[in-house]
């Protein structure tokens, strides 16, 4: 066997290989279970994914942000960070208004494969839009940020000066993304996150479904593909008045 069929070999092996570690990263987050934001490989490449956070409180409640993480070359073996770009620029100390990329350097320095998943981003995601001013004042080792570090100075100064006037920064993006929230993909992949308009007549009967208490006990029949989201445009607030009247509800019949 020639030396080039050896090495393409071996390029094809680590493919697989790394495929398989992509796959676990992936099962891990089904795993963990989290609740608000979701992320999927891309069809082409496991090296890129794409993910939706949706915020129901705090300065960025009623928003929907889409982002992209995009894993170095020889992920999870080279200690580079993955890189989080956000659809478009959302009004952030931690977020870089040219590149929309989100710093990570606060979670962590180096990427160890021992210890850090994918997984850590989306909670880290999550806690910089629940907790802005808690996202600046430390890094996860309890050390101060230096400012210098922050990715939108006026962000940080508007935050720490002026809570109001940040807030009404932050409602551009936050109206901006519920706006674009129907858009066409940018990209052909059928794992590209798209949502669909809410039609009573074709969404109805799996609303209610997900209401059940006995949902899974149920045979469900055909679903849409996992990258497929139903949204309904109301408001995110709304859905989750209606799940605490569908409690509520339950609850009387109960007792009665």
């Amino acid at each position: 066997m020639c030396l080039e069929t050896i090495s393409t070999n071996n390029k094809t092996l680590a493919l697989i290989n790394q495929g398989y570690k992509v796959l676990a990263e992936y099962q891990i987050i089904e795993q963990k279970q989290l609740k608000g934001i979701y992320a999927i490989p891309s069809y082409s490449s496991g090296l890129l994914w794409f993910g939706v956070i949706f915020i129901h409180s705090g300065l960025y409640a009623e928003s929907v942000f889409r982002f992209s993480i995009l894993l170095p070359d020889q992920f999870p073996e080279e200690p580079s960070l993955p890189t989080v770009i956000f659809q478009k620029d959302i009004f952030h100390p931690h977020i870089c208004p040219v590149s929309h990329s989100l710093d990570l350097t606060p979670l962590l320095k180096e990427w160890k494969k021992e210890q850090h998943h994918i997984w850590h981003i989306l909670k880290y995601i999550q806690a910089v839009f629940a907790d802005p001013e808690g996202s600046v004042c430390s890094t996860q080792n309890g050390d101060p940020i230096p400012l210098t570090e922050v990715n939108n100075m006026e962000a940080m100064r508007l935050l720490a000066n002026n809570r109001v006037d940040f807030a009404l920064r932050a409602k551009v993006s936050i109206l901006w993304s519920c706006q674009h929230m129907f858009d066409e993909p940018p990209i052909k992949d059928p794992h590209y996150i798209i949502f669909e308009r809410y039609c009573p007549e074709k969404h109805q009967t799996m609303m209610e479904r997900l209401k059940s208490r006995s949902w899974y006990e149920l045979s469900a029949p055909k679903t849409p593909k996992p990258s497929v989201c139903v949204a309904r445009m109301e408001s995110a607030r709304q859905l989750l008045e209606d799940e605490e009247a569908q409690v509520v509800n339950t609850a009387g019949s109960s007792l009665n």
